[in-house]
């Protein structure tokens, strides 16, 4: 739940965000949860299934939703 929570997240944010524009916007949008303390590795996770890519600081997403 929290991966696609995180890919949604980068969506709202117009499919491109650093880490730390994603940490800021997960705190906010989930204030009573501790996503924001995870969103690196739930990145990662969807960088090794190959829902989104880092470039140049960003993070950018190459499929259109995360259960593509």
């Amino acid at each position: 739940m929290s991966q696609e929570d995180v890919f949604n997240i980068l969506k709202e944010l117009g499919g491109e965000a650093t880490t730390e524009q994603i940490r800021k916007k997960a705190r906010v949008k989930y204030p009573k949860r501790t996503l924001y303390l995870y969103v690196l590795n739930r990145l990662r996770k969807l960088e090794k299934d190959k829902q989104i890519l880092f470039i140049r600081e960003n993070w950018r997403i190459i499929k259109k939703n995360v259960k593509d």
